[in-house]
């Protein structure tokens, strides 16, 4: 479950639409949102990175991990996920 990403102009921007948004969900919620993007794979729309990339924000500041990475332009997610004592399970 990867993309290939390079930021462009006007990116910022929309992330930070799409983390206003996330900031407004409960932790449970913001599992959720993730695991729905699992669910559906990425799918290689550029929106749709931008939200990983916001949710990738959000997990770090209320969690200080995400099961969002950004490695070297590629960006992917970790599997389904759950959170425990504060901290971040893959679920197998």
């Amino acid at each position: 479950m990867e993309h290939i990403y390079v930021n462009r102009s006007g990116d910022n921007a929309i992330i930070a639409d799409y983390k206003t948004f996330l900031e407004s969900k409960t932790l449970d919620g913001l599992v959720e949102s993730y695991n729905k993007q699992v669910k559906c794979g990425v799918v290689g729309v550029r929106r749709q990175a931008l939200y990983l990339m916001a949710l990738k924000q959000e997990f770090k500041e209320r969690l200080k991990e995400s099961p969002v990475y950004l490695l070297e332009h590629v960006l992917g997610m970790v599997g389904p996920i759950e959170v425990i004592d504060g901290n971040i399970r893959i679920k197998e």
